[in-house]
Parts: C-alpha cells; sequence; structure tokens
C-alpha cells in the first residue's frame, strides 16, 4: 500500500468520525437533550386520569391563571387521558412558541366535538398537515387585508345606521338589533344578501349559533374529544352522566351550525349560476370564477365544498366577533360614565356641534377614525379586559419543542390563556379595571402600557377577519355614541342597577345578557338618521 493510499483511508476515516460526531451531537441537540429535560411545572395529576377531573370545565382560563402563579412560572403541564396539554399564560411565552416557533405549532388537535357539533370545512379547525389548510388561509386572507376592508366600509356604515336608527325606535331591543348589524353585514360581504329586520331568520340563525359556540365548552377539551368513540353513545345515555353532556348539548345544536352554512349558500348559488346575482360578495367573486373555471375547461383548485366553508366562516365566525366585542363594550361604556363622556366629547369635537343643542350636526364616517384617539383606546381595552376567546382555539405541536428549559412534547394540545395575558401585573396596573388611558404613552399623560397581544390569536392561526370585525365595532360604537347615551337603567326608588357581570363559557366568551337604557342625545337624533339613511 502506498504512502498516499494511507493518507486517504485516514482522512477517510477521520472524516466519517467528525460525521459521525456531528450527527450524534445535532441528534443530542435537538432531540435527545430535549428529551432530558423536565416538563412544565403542573399540579400533582391522577393515575390514568392524569389532570381530567382536576381541570375545570367552566372557564378553566381563571384556574389556569391561579396555577401559574401558584408554581411561578408562564407555562403549564397537563395530561388528560394520555394527552399532554400545554397552557400559556404569557405574551412571552406565546410570542416564542406560537410566532417565532410558528411552524412546529401551526397545527391543531382534532376537534371532535365540533365535528358532532356540524362545523364543516372551516379555517378555524382545519388541521396543518390538510391541503385545504393553505387554500382556505389565502382565500381568507386575501378577502380581509386592511386594504381588502376598504371597500366594506360602505356596507358597514349603512348597516351601523340602520341598526342605531332601530334602537331609537325600539330601544328595548338593543342587543338584537346590534346582532343584526353584524349579521347584516356578514350576510352581504359573504353572500350578497340584504338583512332587512330584527326578527329576520337569518339573525334567528345567528343567535341560535351563538348558544351553541358560546356554551359548548373549550374547543377540544371535552372528554369526547379524547375518546372520539364516545360520540356515537345514545344521547339517553350521554344525558345521565356530567362528562358527556357536552356531547348532548353538540347533538342539540347542530342543525343550527348547518343552517347557518347552508341557508344563504342554498339562497345565493342559484343566482349566481344563473348569472343574474348584483350584489358584489365573497361568493359571487369566488364561486363566479369557478363557473368560469370550469366553463373554460380549467381546473379549479377550491371545490364547492371548500367555497361553502370559507363563505360559512365569515358568516358564523365573523358575526359572532364584532357582535361579541361589541356587547362588551356597551357593558363598560354603561358601567363607566365619565369614559363614555369623554368619548362622546371627543366625537362632538371630531363631528361638529349645534350651536343650540351642542350634539353633532352629521354621523361619523371611516374618514373620522384617526381624529379619534380616545375611541381607538376604548377599543383596545375592550379586547383586553375581555379577550373574546378566553384560551383561544387551541394549537398543536408536530415536534418535540422546548421553553425555559422544559420539555414541550410533540403532539402537545397548546392553549394560549389570553384571560391571563390581559390580567399579566407586569405589564397592566390594576387589570381588572377598564381603562382606556392605559395605552397613552407617558409624555402625553397616560401609562404607556403594551397594547393587547393575543385576543385574535397568535402565529399562523391569527384570525384573518380581525381587521374587518374592528372596523365593524368602530363604526357601530361612534355612530351609537355620537347619537345615544348608554346608562345602567333604574329601581323604582331611582337606584342605579349595574348588572352582575358574568361571561358563557365555550369557544366565544359573551357576558350574559343584562338590562341598558339607550336614550337619544337630542331630538335631532331621529332626523339626523334618517338624513344620512
Amino acid at each position: 500500500m502506498t504512502v498516499t493510499s494511507v493518507d486517504y483511508t485516514h482522512l477517510a476515516t477521520a472524516s466519517g468520525l467528525v460525521l459521525a460526531v456531528t450527527i450524534v451531537y445535532y441528534l443530542h441537540r435537538h432531540y435527545w437533550a430535549d428529551s432530558c429535560l423536565p416538563l412544565p411545572p403542573s399540579p400533582p395529576g391522577e393515575p390514568i386520569l392524569g389532570h381530567l377531573r382536576m381541570i375545570p370545565t367552566v372557564h378553566p382560563e381563571y384556574q389556569y391563571a391561579k396555577w401559574g402563579q401558584q408554581y411561578d412560572t408562564d407555562i403549564l403541564y397537563f395530561k388528560v387521558l394520555g394527552r399532554p396539554m400545554v397552557v400559556l399564560n404569557s405574551v412571552e411565552a406565546a410570542r416564542e412558541l406560537l410566532e417565532k416557533r410558528g411552524a412546529n405549532s401551526a397545527d391543531r388537535p382534532r376537534f371532535v366535538l365540533f365535528e358532532v357539533m356540524g362545523w364543516g370545512i372551516t379555517l378555524t379547525f382545519l388541521r396543518w398537515s390538510s391541503p385545504r389548510f393553505k387554500l382556505h388561509r389565502r382565500l381568507l386572507q386575501q378577502s380581509f387585508t386592511p386594504t381588502a376592508c376598504k371597500p366594506y366600509r360602505d356596507i358597514q356604515t349603512e348597516e351601523a345606521r340602520r341598526a342605531v336608527g332601530a334602537i331609537l325606535r325600539n330601544p328595548h331591543n338593543w342587543e338584537v338589533l346590534l346582532r343584526q348589524f353584524s349579521t347584516a353585514v356578514v350576510l352581504r360581504i359573504g353572500f350578497g344578501i340584504s338583512v332587512q329586520q330584527y326578527d329576520d331568520p337569518y339573525v334567528k340563525m345567528a343567535i341560535d349559533v351563538e348558544e351553541a359556540t358560546g356554551k359548548g365548552g373549550v374547543p377540544a377539551a371535552s372528554v369526547v374529544d379524547f375518546f372520539p368513540l364516545l360520540r356515537y353513545i345514545p344521547t339517553v345515555v350521554a344525558e345521565r352522566f356530567r362528562l358527556l353532556h357536552p356531547l348532548v348539548h353538540a347533538r342539540r345544536t347542530k342543525p343550527s351550525i348547518q343552517q347557518l352554512h347552508d341557508a344563504p349558500w342554498d339562497a345565493t348559488e342559484p343566482s349566481i349560476r344563473a348569472g343574474t346575482a348584483s350584489q358584489p360578495s365573497f361568493i359571487l367573486t369566488h364561486l363566479g370564477q369557478y363557473l368560469r373555471n370550469q366553463a373554460q375547461g380549467r381546473p379549479n383548485e377550491a371545490s364547492i365544498a371548500d367555497l361553502k366553508g370559507a363563505a360559512g366562516a365569515i358568516s358564523i365566525a365573523g358575526g359572532n366577533t364584532t357582535w361579541s366585542t361589541l356587547i362588551i363594550c356597551i357593558l363598560n361604556l354603561m358601567l363607566n360614565p365619565k369614559i363614555q363622556a369623554r368619548a362622546q366629547a371627543e366625537l362632538d369635537q371630531v363631528l361638529g356641534t349645534d350651536d343650540e343643542t351642542g350634539h353633532p350636526t352629521r354621523l361619523p364616517t371611516f374618514d373620522d377614525r384617526p381624529r379619534l384617539p380616545y375611541l381607538e383606546n376604548i377599543m383596545r381595552e375592550t379586547t383586553r379586559w375581555a379577550p373574546l376567546s378566553p384560551v383561544g382555539v387551541p394549537h398543536a405541536t408536530l415536534q418535540d419543542d422546548s421553553y425555559k428549559g422544559y420539555r414541550i412534547p410533540r403532539g402537545s394540545v397548546v392553549y394560549a390563556n389570553a384571560w391571563a395575558m390581559s390580567r399579566d401585573t407586569r405589564y397592566y396596573s390594576s387589570p381588572e379595571e377598564f381603562d382606556p388611558d392605559r395605552f397613552v404613552a407617558v409624555s402625553d399623560g397616560g401609562k404607556g402600557e403594551a397594547l393587547p397581544e393575543g385576543p385574535f390569536g397568535f402565529g399562523r392561526r391569527i384570525c384573518p377577519g380581525q381587521h374587518l370585525a374592528l372596523a365593524g365595532m368602530y363604526i357601530a360604537i361612534a355612530t351609537l355614541l355620537a347619537t345615544m347615551d348608554v346608562k345602567c337603567p333604574l329601581d323604582e326608588d331611582g337606584n342605579l342597577l349595574k348588572p352582575r357581570v358574568s361571561f358563557t363559557n365555550g369557544l366565544s366568551g359573551v357576558p350574559d345578557g343584562f338590562e341598558c337604557v339607550l336614550t337619544p342625545r337630542s331630538g335631532r337624533v331621529g332626523e339626523l338618521l334618517d338624513l344620512d339613511k
């Protein structure tokens, strides 16, 4: 053997050793090291059941926050019937795991109970591995970017004025009339359907859907989600077991979910196919393109089921988000008259006032929004004070991960506890108070506190309709405050009857019903609304 061949043999051996060491180091760094890390803190569980009986079925976000304080951690670990669960109680944890490492946490667990409830092919619940996820996300994101939402402003303005005018005539039905507003907006944008009356069948459908989702419990947290075969247990048997009551609720409310998925589509599809639909809408754009491709022999990336699911997400999720946020805002304006008066004074200054009454001479528009910073902060504080989805729709991890020296197993169901984040005293002083000034810079006399993060989710699963929802909230609240006063009712002795604040338990947390007195700010309100119809 020559010297040269010996050198090459040694070189090959050395190279092999270097490669082996590199592979071992990589595996240790990315897999074995993580597997040796401890799990995040958690309360003691039970054999087999794990933490099943410890996690509250009603508003678990409160207990998650307490456990976080007890164990001095912003990340908690639970195991329920063998499934790992992780709860994130801080914005930092959510940013790191759901945004910076979003590719690993963009999946969803399977939502068995919501399948029973009748949710179709909907972006909110699609798995990351599904080819439909990216398709649906693209369909909805393109339609609801801040720029794409601008053409919808006329619809939102018209419906806001219609709703406030109806409240002026029928103030006792204010809550249903605001539901009419939010439903009308999404049905016009999604399907080109007009909703004219508060007792319209579509409004009733929206109310039924709110009951279904608002009282359906935390997503992916029922015993049926852990044991899918339980979905086949007869209702007469399920009614006898408390853990199976969510299954009974899902079956009872399934027709409501399916009806709001199907009815707008069935009302619109024939006219689009016939070429007689004239109102611009999401479905006219996309179904129209589908039919043109079909007629010309070109392939369609989206199926009819995809378009129906995407449009259904607009009508169900979009309307509910706007309405729920409006109710929370009105509750706080009623409980904080000084905040309400200050917002009205800001509106009066921007809109101009009548010399005789001192009240606005016109109604607000979207062009006024940049000049209404206090109202903008009221909206921000509304989303912080009561996050619409307190623990959000859970993510699921695709691979093992780690955070602050703790191991997060592959397949973990990850909840971002937006409620705990909203009560984080490191960022929010007196977090239970409703205080729009907390976001004002210290140099301008405010507290300079952080803007809320998490009300619309995190990372690649953030709600694509957030800009539409906030735009609808703005024009509705601005129109209402420019024309009406929002007050607590009085008892027989003239004492204020302040409501007991409580929220529904489910995908969305909405305030339980409360009384509210809405009165016109001046005798010209009716004229103002009529002139601007």
